[in-house]
């Protein structure tokens, strides 16, 4: 297991971490090279450890450095991923609405994010449903009970056909940028490019909840049945 060294947090920096964590498979990879290159591709070449990418956006006239690290969920990594809780101002917890499992994969990866930030009162989790565009496997409403127990700040997206993928990364940027606040009442303009050339997100599809509670909750993982609907962003 790798050594857990305490990190020194970067408050209203111009350079931002957020780590992509959840199950193998769910997008993780698709959804930051959907993102910062506006790529996606079918073949599925699992994560091993940790992949990055480093992206600039625009945020009310200022420059912000994103670190952008993704990184597979399941235990056999977590000796990688625990070092990266504390360090990373914010965690997208991602799952697959096409699989049941993913989610329940999504709530251990909660609690070891819990346990692993030190407390961390400033950093921030997102639960994110990848594969919108799939026949869902996952209820609806089991994912919003859940999210409201846990108070997660939640939405779905598709890698594959880029539907909310830069409002759910352009929201959590506003948030973290903002010092809390998701930027619904400041919104970029329509032409306000970031310097690799991709537009800010219109406006964020959904108001993103209060920041993570702190305390652990061993008896919410969520039970999950069969539910075909067609769902974009959960609000």
């Amino acid at each position: 297991m790798a050594f857990h060294q305490k990190r020194t947090w970067r408050k209203n920096s111009n350079i931002l971490s957020i780590l992509v964590t959840g199950s193998s498979g769910c997008g993780k990879t698709s959804l930051v090279n959907r993102f910062v290159g506006d790529t996606f591709t079918e073949e599925h070449i699992p994560t091993q450890r940790i992949g990055g990418k480093s992206h600039t956006v625009e945020v009310n006239g200022k420059e912000i450095r994103l670190h952008l690290k993704d990184t597979d969920g399941d235990r056999k990594y977590e000796g990688y991923s625990i070092n990266y809780y504390e360090e990373m101002n914010a965690t997208i917890i991602v799952y697959d609405i096409s699989k049941q499992e993913s989610l329940e994969i999504a709530s251990d990866i909660l609690e070891r994010w819990r346990t692993y930030n030190n407390g961390n009162e400033e950093a921030i989790a997102f639960l994110v449903g990848n594969k919108s565009d799939l026949e869902r496997e996952i209820n609806k409403l089991d994912v919003e009970n859940f999210a409201e127990k846990e108070n997660l700040p939640h939405t779905e997206t598709s890698a594959k056909t880029n539907e909310n993928v830069t409002e759910m990364f352009m929201s959590l940027i506003h948030r973290l940028a903002n010092d809390g606040d998701d930027g619904g009442g400041n919104k970029p303009a329509d032409d306000s490019p970031s310097s690799d050339g991709n537009k800010q997100a219109d406006e964020t599809k959904s108001e993103l909840k209060e920041d993570a509670s702190k305390t652990v909750h061993a008896d919410t993982a969520p039970s999950t049945s069969t539910q075909n609907s067609n769902c974009c962003v959960i609000s």
